[in-house]
This record gives structure tokens, C-alpha cells and sequence, in this order.
């Protein structure tokens, strides 16, 4: 089960248990620390049979339940894979390889700054392609007159 459904069951069973005994829990801590939240479902389950709080014990049974499963795997989101995948490939090659000559020196593409593929601008060429082996070289762009307007539909 997530972190999230953990701490929606601990918070119903806090409110319900200051509602019902004026016991104050902290809620982050019950569904982190098993052992809080083994001692807060006896209580919870003490009360219930004492006070005849029959929801208590239903809230204790499903925190009790919640902290038995085992935490979901934890989701790497696609372009933190991706990325690590482009820098393992790119590092892993060099470093699997032998020690470097001369051909694999010339066989590997700088990328430049900006300022020397594009002076007169304030972007860079994506290189993203070539992390992926695009053989395409960097387009060569138009040079700008330096004393044309640098407007976009009249706008400034």
C-alpha cells in the first residue's frame, strides 16, 4: 500500500480516537513506525471493547492490516530513467573501453558553447539528438543583420 492511504488511515483513527477517549496521536509517526502503530491499534481495540466504540475497532483492524503490507514499489518517473540511461551510456562506453587512442578521441563530438555555434544568439542548438547517436551535425542558421529590429509582430 502507498504512504498515502497509510496516513488517510492513521488521521481517521486519530480524529475518531480524540473524539472518543481524547487521546491525541501523531499520524505521520503511526503510519511510519510500526511499533507506535501496533500500540495505538491495542489501545484503539481496548476502547472499543470497554466503551462499545465498535469503529474503533474497525479502524484498528485496518491500520493493523495497512501496516502488515509491504510498502508499493517505489516509481522511477520515465525521464529520471531515461536520463540515467543517456549518462550510463554515455560514461559506460568510455569507461568499458581500452584506453583512449586517437581514433576515439576524433570519434567523439564535442559539443560546443553557445557563443561559438551561435553568437548573435541567446539559445543553443538542442544536442539532444546526438546523445542518441543522431549523425546529423548542428544546422548551420542564417547570420542576422546585427541592425535589423528584433521584434515579433511589432510587439517589443
Amino acid at each position: 500500500m502507498s504512504s498515502t492511504e497509510k496516513i488517510a488511515i492513521a488521521a481517521h483513527l486519530h480524529v475518531l480516537l480524540r473524539r472518543k477517549t481524547g487521546r491525541v496521536t501523531d499520524t505521520e509517526w503511526m503510519a511510519t513506525n510500526m511499533e507506535y502503530a501496533a500500540e495505538i491499534v491495542r489501545f484503539s481495540r481496548e476502547k472499543a471493547a470497554e466503551d462499545g466504540h465498535i469503529d474503533l475497532g474497525v479502524w484498528a483492524d485496518r491500520l493493523e492490516e495497512i501496516m502488515a503490507t509491504p510498502d508499493a514499489r517505489h516509481r522511477v518517473p520515465l525521464v529520471r530513467m531515461m536520463a540515467d540511461a543517456v549518462k550510463e551510456r554515455a560514461t559506460g562506453a568510455h569507461a568499458a573501453a581500452a584506453p583512449s587512442s586517437a581514433g576515439d578521441q576524433q570519434s567523439a563530438r564535442s559539443v560546443n558553447t553557445e557563443e561559438e555555434v551561435y553568437p548573435e544568439s541567446g539559445f543553443i542548438e538542442s544536442t539532444f539528438g546526438s546523445i542518441f547517436g543522431d549523425s546529423e551535425t548542428h544546422r548551420h542558421k542564417e547570420r542576422r543583420d546585427p541592425n535589423a529590429p528584433r521584434y515579433v509582430k511589432g510587439l517589443r
